[in-house]
């Protein structure tokens, strides 16, 4: 459990300890919106070969574009509202799979369980989600039960997730919101290694109520104040804005 003496740290000091984020690791993005400061100091000499997790917003970044004409990343698997909006066309700087938000919360979810593989209402459309041979075994491709059909899918996992929160404590509680909330806090839940939050306003006394609690302290490594961020309200009392932004 992360304690308030080392859960705030700065985002040089937060990427440092990342053991996980190793070649051929796999790398999950939260948002929109992005955290912007991390992803601007994860280091230039830093391992290659990557996979991604995203939703389809952040291939918009600069910070992204720039870590995949680096180089760092072999492939990514995308987010999108609806399969429709899955085609990329041939301009994809590397291999590019998608799923539904839906989809890759639950593989998240499922991977974070120790769930290897699993059923669920929907067709597999990607095959990131088609179960290895060893998984498949035994196993039908697809069932019905009444009239909903079911499709024999394989979970996900990330090695460290890289997530934007609007407020957290100093025990690593995060409030995540927006239409992309369960996804980044499914990939905290799945990070094998670290999970590192950037912050809009971090409390400096007291805790973050359970309502508010989107991501457990439990799952977080560090908390980075964000260097940039959507505004919020001034004069809060015990939280404290990030370097620059005086309350």
């Amino acid at each position: 459990m992360p304690t308030p003496r080392d859960i705030v740290r700065e985002p040089a000091r937060a990427l440092a300890a990342l053991p996980g984020l190793a070649e051929g690791a796999t790398l999950a993005l939260g948002g929109p919106p992005l955290p912007d400061s991390l992803l601007a100091r994860l280091p230039a000499s830093g391992p290659r070969g990557l996979r991604l997790l995203c939703a389809r917003t952040a291939l918009d970044s600069p910070q992204v574009r720039r870590l995949m004409a680096d180089g760092r990343f072999s492939g990514c698997t995308v987010a999108v509202p609806s399969p429709a909006e899955g085609g990329f066309g041939s301009a994809a700087p590397v291999p590019v799979e998608w799923l539904t938000v839906q989809e890759m919360t639950e593989g998240l979810r499922a991977g974070a369980a120790g769930v290897d593989d699993f059923y669920s209402p929907g067709e597999v459309h990607t095959a990131i989600r088609t179960p290895r041979p060893d998984q498949a075994r035994d196993k039908p491709a697809h069932l019905r039960l009444g009239p909903l059909p079911f499709a024999h899918k394989a979970s996900l996992r990330c090695d460290v997730a890289l997530l934007y929160a609007d407020e957290a404590d100093l025990a690593g509680n995060l409030t995540v919101t927006g239409p992309f909330a369960e996804l980044s806090a499914a990939m905290a839940h799945a990070a094998a290694s670290a999970a590192v939050a950037e912050c809009a306003v971090v409390r400096t006394a007291g805790r973050l109520s359970r309502a508010a609690t989107t991501v457990p302290g439990r799952y977080v490594t560090a908390v980075v104040p964000a260097s940039r961020h959507h505004r919020f309200p001034r004069g809060t009392g015990d939280r404290t804005p990030p370097p620059g932004e005086e309350p």
